[in-house]
């Protein structure tokens, strides 16, 4: 079993090879290089990963080496905090729901109470108890448009603040769920980059499934990523943001969908309606941890312009919001540090 994370694309484009993954492409800019890279990619947690490290002098069995041990952690986490894994810490605490605490390593508890704090922030926005949302809402072959009513008793299970933390000992009651896809795959790119780096590669390229964290630099320049223009065929940009030490992660209403009648059913659900949101088609923020840009850039797509932007201040983040009738907002420091693909995108 596996988080039931968006499984994404890979494709490459002659003169760039780009790694195209939901709304972000990473750019290998093509011509001579002074080093070479090692890249290995891989399925796990439900999509698709790549890690990719400039060699700058190692072998690549040393590189091999320290890949090996990323993905080894990557497994270590999802191992602990995958509900969909009966054995796993997280799933024993779901299945005491209503009957008692269970004691957790406190790397979870720890992941727990951010997660808390998370909700806090962004009004409830971000919400681990959304599981009973999951429930009704399948963007597969099953997909059907559930009504008010299903809707309504889903949403009553739904509240971060029913989770009572004691020390390590977590509980919940009836009725109450945790998922952790929200914010555990951005807490396990940050470790698996932090494993690269111990290992000697402080340069690298982490990859969960289009949410990126860039460290370093490649071959002494920023990493390039691209921004997918979400009412365009898959690789036609916006535009092109150039990042070191930072995560860089998109949210859309492009990547699972039904249209429906003409309404467009997402599979971004607002916790505190329990439908898909609707303030936003598309977001991209640019966070100091994947973490924190998993999290909070789903929270700002969610909120909206507004909303979404004023937390992106409140937090030290730079974001580039695209509303229902794609007009781009976007805070000062991305203006600057984004290139337009055409000079009159963002206004």
């Amino acid at each position: 079993m596996q988080f039931r994370w968006t499984v994404k694309h890979l494709w490459v484009r002659t003169l760039l090879a780009l790694l195209l993954v939901g709304g972000l492409l990473a750019y290998h800019l093509s011509g001579p290089s002074p080093t070479r890279l090692f890249r290995e990619q891989r399925s796990l947690m439900g999509t698709a990963w790549s890690l990719e490290v400039p060699l700058n002098g190692h072998s690549e069995d040393e590189a091999r080496r320290a890949v090996t041990a990323a993905y080894r952690e990557l497994d270590r986490i999802e191992a602990l905090m995958s509900e969909w894994r009966p054995e796993s810490p997280i799933s024993l605490v779901d299945a005491a729901a209503g009957h008692n605490p269970v004691e957790v390593p406190e790397e979870l508890r720890a992941l727990l109470e951010r997660s808390m704090d998370y909700s806090r922030k962004t009004e409830g926005t971000f919400d681990i108890t959304w599981r009973g949302m999951g429930r009704i809402w399948h963007f597969d072959d099953t997909f059907r448009v559930p009504n008010h009513a299903e809707v309504a008793q889903a949403r009553r299970t739904i509240d971060y603040r029913r989770i009572h933390i004691d020390g390590n000992n977590i509980y919940l009651p009836k009725g109450t769920n945790i998922g952790l896809g929200g914010i555990a795959k951005g807490y396990a790119i940050d470790r698996a980059a932090a494993v690269l780096k111990k290992a000697g590669f402080p340069d690298s390229l982490v990859d969960g499934g289009g949410d990126i964290l860039a460290s370093g630099t490649r071959y002494g320049h920023p990493w390039q990523i691209g921004v997918q223009d979400p009412r365009a065929e898959r690789g036609k940009l916006l535009g092109v943001v150039e990042i070191s030490n930072a995560a860089l992660v998109s949210s859309g209403d492009y990547e699972r969908f039904r249209l429906v009648n003409g309404v467009r059913y997402h599979h971004l659900i607002d916790p505190r309606t329990g439908w898909p949101a609707t303030a936003a088609m598309a977001s991209t923020v640019l966070a100091p941890t994947a973490e924190q840009g998993v999290v909070l850039g789903k929270a700002i797509f969610i909120l909206g312009p507004e909303k979404g932007l004023a937390l992106a201040k409140a937090e030290g983040l730079e974001a580039l919001v695209i509303d229902r009738a794609q007009k781009q907002h976007a805070t000062q420091g991305f203006r600057k540090i984004f290139r337009a693909a055409d000079a009159e995108l963002i206004r």
